[in-house]
């Protein structure tokens, strides 16, 4: 019969210590750092790498020179405005004013048509942009040239034409002393407020 070796016996190689549950009411270990830990780089999964904050400035740059399209009616529509408006001029004998030129009816009607298509213009251009483009693809067009893309936080994917229009009307929050506009800068997640209401981070697009 052979003997079996003792406790003091059992070879030393590949002992390893007992992993123990955790007992009930025992705080959970922590892992460090902590996400957002400072000198850390920003978390990015499961979205990618988070967009810096001066390539987001730079594409909401681009949104609003696009959206500038529009004004380009303003441009025309002022000065047939100011054509086609009467002239009065004091008369210092009498103490009044007489009217030196007629109001051209047609000028006036003309400029406020092209204003009236000027604000038409830029919100078509704006709605088209950053609400319906952005919200089925993640890009608008200044997005687009410069590599980012608007995703949903805990999807991934873009957030939909309605959600958009939602987060524009927050950007509100973000115009207070532009202090949401800033706060990429420190963020964690790099979320300005109206990312932290509707849940949307912004990153950067792979490079094929």
């Amino acid at each position: 019969m052979t003997d079996q070796p003792t406790q003091d016996q059992q070879p030393a190689q590949g002992y390893a210590p007992a992993a123990y549950p955790q007992q009930p009411g025992q705080p959970q270990q922590a892992s460090y750092p902590p996400p957002g830990f400072p000198g850390q780089a920003a978390p990015s999964e499961p979205w990618g790498p988070l967009a810096n904050w001066g390539t987001r400035v730079a594409a909401s740059l681009l949104d609003g020179l696009l959206s500038l399209v529009g004004f380009v009616f303003y441009v025309v529509g002022i000065p047939l405005i100011v054509a086609g408006s009467p002239r009065n001029s004091f008369d210092t004998t009498t103490g009044t004013y007489e009217t030196t030129r007629a109001a051209h009816t047609g000028l006036l009607v003309l400029g406020f048509v092209f204003i009236g298509l000027g604000i038409v213009a830029i919100v078509a251009i704006h709605l088209w942009n950053r609400v319906f483009r952005m919200g089925r693809t993640g890009q608008s067009v200044g997005k687009r040239v410069m590599g980012i893309r608007l995703v949903e936080e805990h999807t991934g994917r873009p957030m939909g034409a309605g959600m958009c229009f939602v987060r524009e009307i927050a950007h509100t929050l973000d115009q207070f002393f532009y202090l949401g506009y800033l706060w990429p800068l420190w963020d964690p997640k790099r979320q300005t407020f109206a990312d932290k209401i509707l849940s949307t981070v912004v990153v950067e697009v792979p490079k094929s």
